[in-house]
């Protein structure tokens, strides 16, 4: 089996990721440039990680996405309460997608996850389910789009991430571009509290 995999550099996509390694071929890792606050965290984080795992990495800038409305793109004017992207996950899985049918994979890896399920509706398994109807009939081959985290809260990645000999430390989960994460968007909080649940000293140990 092949697979094409979105990759942020975060715990949730790397986790999924490495997980799906250890079952077919990841052909693809791609890295999405659409203005996002981290943007510069993420691309560094994913291309050493590709280097690391010997896995083919592109990064694809989507510039018409930068003056959407939202928290987590940068000079759009809206505060981080507010993190939602128009589509994103729609857009980033069918352009992955693409990418699978012409490479002859089988599967867009993705880290979906059900923590982040219950706030936003397109880490959901319907939302899942529904796109693999979809792309049954717009790709060829019949792309299926599948995350190894998405019945997983963010302890259970993070045991998971740990399993497999992640550095927690060389990852980039945080919504902001400061040098450390800022420990204060929610991406920050619920990895904080995932790590305090995992029994981790993160203050020690992490950085976050």
């Amino acid at each position: 089996m092949k697979g094409v995999t979105l990759l942020s550099g975060g715990l949730d996509s790397v986790t999924s990721m490495l997980l799906a390694r250890q079952e077919m071929d990841i052909c693809l890792a791609i890295t999405l440039d659409y203005g996002q606050r981290a943007r510069n965290h993420e691309i560094q984080v994913s291309t050493r990680l590709c280097q690391r795992h010997n896995i083919k990495h592109c990064i694809i800038e989507l510039p018409f996405m930068y003056d959407l409305q939202s928290g987590l793109i940068k000079g759009s004017g809206m505060d981080l309460d507010n993190p939602w992207v128009p589509n994103r996950n729609g857009l980033f899985i069918n352009l992955a997608a693409t990418f699978a049918e012409n490479l002859g994979a089988e599967y867009v890896i993705c880290g979906f996850n059900a923590e982040e399920a219950v706030d936003f509706p397109d880490n959901s398994v319907e939302y899942a389910d529904a796109l693999n109807q979809a792309l049954y009939y717009s790709t060829l081959n019949h792309v299926k789009v599948i995350s190894y985290v998405q019945r997983m809260n963010k302890t259970e990645i993070i045991k998971a991430a740990l399993s497999l000999g992640i550095d927690l430390n060389s990852l980039w989960s945080c919504y902001e571009d400061g040098m450390l994460p800022c420990g204060k968007c929610p991406s920050c909080i619920r990895t904080k509290e995932a790590f305090e649940k995992a029994g981790i000293d993160y203050g020690k140990d992490f950085i976050y």
